[in-house]
């Protein structure tokens, strides 16, 4: 296997994507190191496997000429839209969801070889096309695209998985001719649903509502967005669509408080805000993930001697909570390390887009790097009780084959942006 041109190969994002393997490594045995027997007993063994397999994904990627990624784009889109209907049909079910298909004995996650496949599918529309809110035709192909394996995902259900479909996609419109506030446009909705549901969150189990004095938040958000839409002068189309969905959201997020959901549905997503609500049920991994990552104080406990991960008292801690035992165990010092690790990798990954001349390939760059910074934010936020509990691994720490795989296509993809810029 041969690197294209000599001087090619970006050696520092190489080494900070495996800096941080191995550092997952560690931590995926000082999680389950004291396991002598089941399934937990030496999967650090596993992950050395996945990661080494990782390094050889990474280095073949990068000896395949740029223009087959561009040119075979939708077909890897089709794939994992495939693999997506497989893992509903005939997947094998992993905690109430069918997520996983069983290929030539592995089993394999659909989910996150579907970010793959609609990376490269959006990165070669865009690379062609432009998107512009003031022409809404310009995204029925784009919103296909991601509406797709959205709904597939969702039905599974994998809401963490479906909402990095659309984190991915946005910074990818940006860069795709969006403007910073057609982006804004777009996810105002989103502000809209949560400033409506504070004061139904806030008053549940109350006698007494919130009343007028509930509506400020969203009435603040609302009157901000006016003034937004006055001063920025966008088309009629434009603000009319962004007042009524900013309006809707926030009209039917009360009705299906109100109407549809049941009290303990209403409590799940009030432990997600406050865990103590329902410490022994939906709050009890937040709280024992916050004991984890406060005992650690500023150095830490040392490595393997984590009382709580030790303890088995904080569930998935090899996987999703994996932060949790990094902080637990070298505290705020590991996780500032580790954070800034990454963040040198996404940097790293944009200041290529800046030596690259090709659109395909820096649109990929930007999803890639939008994919890694979501599972970052989504995670390190979940583990310490700012986000709810939506199942998202933190790259590169996290134990799991499929996600270790799909970590290793992306930093192939990052690695041949460099490599390729002269194949097109």
């Amino acid at each position: 296997m041969e690197i294209k041109r000599k001087g090619s190969f970006d050696f520092p994002l190489f080494f900070l994507a495996l800096s941080l393997w191995i550092i997952g490594i560690f931590l995926i045995y000082s999680a389950t190191y004291f396991h002598e027997s089941g399934p937990l007993a030496g999967i650090y063994k596993q992950q050395i496997i996945w990661v080494a397999m990782a390094i050889f994904i990474i280095m073949a990627i990068i000896s395949i000429p740029g223009r087959l990624f561009y040119g075979f784009a939708y077909i890897f889109y089709a794939i994992s839209v495939v693999m997506l209907v497989m893992a509903l049909v005939m997947g094998v079910s992993a905690k109430g969801s069918e997520r996983w298909i069983i290929i030539a004995g592995f089993k394999l996650q659909p989910s996150e070889f579907a970010k793959i496949g609609l990376l490269l599918a959006l990165a070669r529309y865009l690379s062609e096309k432009t998107v512009s809110l003031e022409r809404i035709t310009s995204f029925i192909i784009p919103g296909l695209l991601i509406g797709v394996p959205f709904l597939l995902v969702l039905k599974q259900p994998d809401l963490g998985t479906a909402g990095v479909f659309c984190a991915m996609s946005l910074p990818m419109f940006f860069w795709g001719g969006l403007t910073v506030l057609e982006v804004f446009y777009i996810i105002s909705p989103l502000f809209s649903l949560v400033f409506s549901a504070i004061p139904l969150i806030l008053s549940f189990g109350s006698d007494h509502g919130w009343g007028i004095v509930g509506a400020i938040p969203w009435g603040f958000f609302f009157l901000t967005l006016c003034a937004i839409l006055y001063f920025a002068r966008p088309s009629m189309f434009i603000m009319i669509g962004v007042v009524a969905s900013s309006l809707f959201t926030a009209t039917i997020t009360t009705v299906v408080w109100n109407s549809f959901l049941k009290d303990y549905q209403k409590m799940r997503i009030i432990s997600f805000i406050n865990p103590q609500a329902d410490p022994f049920g939906a709050g009890y991994q937040v709280i024992q993930s916050k004991v984890a990552v406060g005992s650690g104080h500023l150095f830490g406990k040392g490595f393997l001697k984590g009382t709580q991960s030790k303890l088995s008292y904080l569930p998935e801690q090899h996987t999703d909570f994996i932060f949790s035992v990094l902080g637990e165990q070298f505290g705020i010092v590991g996780c500032t390390i580790v954070i800034l690790l990454i963040l040198l990798l996404i940097v790293r990954g944009l200041i290529l887009t800046q030596s690259s001349r090709n659109r395909f390939f820096n649109l990929v760059m930007v999803g890639s790097v939008s994919i890694i910074g979501f599972h970052v934010f989504v995670n390190t936020a979940m583990t310490i009780g700012m986000m709810p509990v939506t199942g998202i691994p933190l790259p590169f720490l996290s134990y799991g084959g499929s996600f270790v795989l799909t970590m290793a296509i992306i930093m192939g993809l990052m690695l041949n942006t460099r490599a390729s810029d002269h194949d097109f």
